[in-house]
């Protein structure tokens, strides 16, 4: 590399930032020694004696790649997209927090496809090269990172989703990866051009200018990642003691929120405007059981700030305007909801979101955990609850409510049972 160097700053185009690479160079001081400094080169961040740019190869990629980087991987010394970025010549990396994201109208194009695994993906591998995807959208930061952006970025949860196979470990080992074959932003960009870029070259360049990276890290005197791989193969079961009591002073329960309706044509802004407003309301229907020998249930239907609700809606909650003929006022719901607490009862809900639903109806809420902070998955082997059940050959309980929310609460009484005769 000349003494020039390179950077890669940031852009503001259209209120969120775009990475662009630019020749300059940053004197950073040393904290170890006073009053002496050094250069570092911000397109690989690394020190300017450990820069590896020369051996990251230029690569004429056909299928774009668009990558959307959580805010606060950007700075990480180890972060690969920066490497990707570099080496490809089709590929945008934007870097955005995630409430900004959604406000975006991103650079998706015509048959873009994403990188995201999960039970609705498509194993790249086995597709025709009709169904490759012309654009991959592929998401960075760490796993929590990828999970809150998916969770946040409307525009690409409407995309169809694709995942790789991984046959052997990556080979990302300073940094804590969620599982034994988890792969770095890199390496699945490269699996993936692998499968559906087929005019692709250089591709194994890169791939040992990242392991030039890892190496150069591992070498270090200073270095000590021995214990990353053991502490990522030992993951422990975290089951809160809370759960271990009677039966008969647990509540599980499971909300519906208003879903949000809006027509394909309407754009983005006008969607997150509808989401923002309906994270306000409170819940259309409410379900919850009380486990143990009692197994009272309670199910109640609220009405809904919106006139009627739609075909499409109730179609999504599974239940129909019957359901609704006997839907009672927030006063009525909140009054019924806590004559069905005891003062002791622990509430257990999926996630949090249902103990907002409880709040925004000013309803009670007693102590409570979530499913979703039990690490009742350790490894994380299952994609879903039903399919961890299965696992353990625990029956799902038939469904004592209504709709979906009666076959997900059942799903989490399950759950909970197993949980509470454990060791």
């Amino acid at each position: 590399m000349n003494n020039s160097g390179l950077i890669e700053s940031s852009r503001i185009k259209s209120d969120h930032f775009v990475t662009n690479k630019q020749t300059k160079l940053q004197r950073r001081k040393r904290v170890l020694e006073e009053g002496e400094y050094r250069q570092r080169c911000y397109v690989c961040y690394r020190p300017q004696d450990r820069c590896f740019c020369d051996s990251i190869p230029k690569i004429n990629n056909q299928t774009e790649v668009l990558i959307l980087q959580h805010r606060r991987e950007r700075n990480h010394p180890f972060n690969t997209a920066r490497i990707v970025r570099q080496a490809l010549q089709r590929c945008e990396l934007i870097v955005e927090r995630n409430e900004h994201f959604s406000d975006l109208e991103l650079p998706v194009k015509p048959g873009a496809g994403l990188l995201y695994p999960g039970p609705e993906s498509k194993l790249l591998s086995d597709l025709t090269p009709g169904e490759r995807p012309q654009q991959l959208v592929v998401l960075d930061g760490t796993w929590h990172h990828a999970k809150t952006l998916f969770r946040d970025i409307p525009q690409i949860k409407e995309l169809p989703r694709y995942r790789l196979a991984p046959s052997k470990p990556g080979q990302y080992r300073i940094r804590l990866e969620p599982t034994a074959t988890s792969l770095s932003t890199l390496e699945a960009t490269v699996a993936a051009l692998k499968q559906i870029d087929s005019n692709v070259n250089d591709l194994d360049r890169l791939l040992v200018a990242f392991n030039t990276m890892i190496e150069q890290q591992l070498a270090h005197p200073k270095a000590n990642y021995s214990g990353i791989a053991a502490a990522n193969r030992k993951p422990k079961l975290n089951v809160p003691q809370s759960l271990k009591r009677d039966l008969n002073r647990i509540v599980v329960a499971y909300g519906e929120s208003t879903p949000v309706a809006y027509d394909t044509d309407e754009g983005w802004s006008s969607l997150n405007r509808k989401k923002k407003e309906a994270a306000k309301m409170p819940p259309v229907q409410w379900v919850a059981q009380r486990l143990g020998d009692r197994n009272d249930t309670f199910d109640c239907t609220i009405q809904s700030p919106c006139a009627n609700l739609s075909q499409r809606i109730l179609n999504h909650m599974e239940l129909t305007q019957a359901d609704f003929a006997k839907a009672v006022s927030l006063e009525e719901f909140r009054i019924r909801w806590r004559h069905f607490l005891n003062d002791d009862d622990l509430l257990v809900v999926q996630h949090q979101h249902s103990i907002r639903l409880l709040q925004q109806a000013e309803a009670m809420v007693p102590a409570y955990e979530t499913i979703k902070s039990i690490n009742h998955d350790p490894q994380r082997e299952f994609r879903s609850l039903t399919a961890f059940l299965e696992s353990k050959s625990v029956p799902i309980g038939r469904s004592l409510h209504s709709g979906r929310a009666g076959e997900r609460l059942a799903r989490v009484a399950s759950l909970v049972r197993y949980l509470n005769q454990l060791p």
